[in-house]
C-alpha cells in the first residue's frame, strides 16, 4: 500500500480547525449569519470537526508505511 498524500491531512486539517473555531466560539458567527442559522450552524460544526478529526487519524494511521520510534 502506498498510503496518503500527506496533502489531503493537511487541507483537511485547515477545514477541521475552521470548525472546531466555531464549534468552541472562538470565532463569532453575530452578524455574519442570520441569528436564526447559529445554533443550525454550531450543530453542524461540532460534528464536522469531530467526524474530521477522525478521519484525520485514519488517514495518519493509513498512511504510515513503517513501524513508529516506540515499536522495537
Amino acid at each position: 500500500m502506498t498510503g496518503i498524500d500527506p496533502k489531503w491531512i493537511f487541507w483537511l486539517g485547515i477545514v477541521v480547525t475552521g470548525e472546531t473555531a466555531i464549534a468552541q466560539g472562538t470565532v463569532s458567527l453575530t452578524d455574519m449569519i442570520p441569528v436564526a442559522w447559529i445554533p443550525v450552524t454550531l450543530a453542524w460544526s461540532k460534528a464536522l470537526s469531530f467526524i474530521g478529526t477522525a478521519v484525520m487519524t485514519g488517514f495518519a494511521g493509513v498512511s504510515s508505511t513503517a513501524k513508529g520510534p516506540l515499536i522495537k
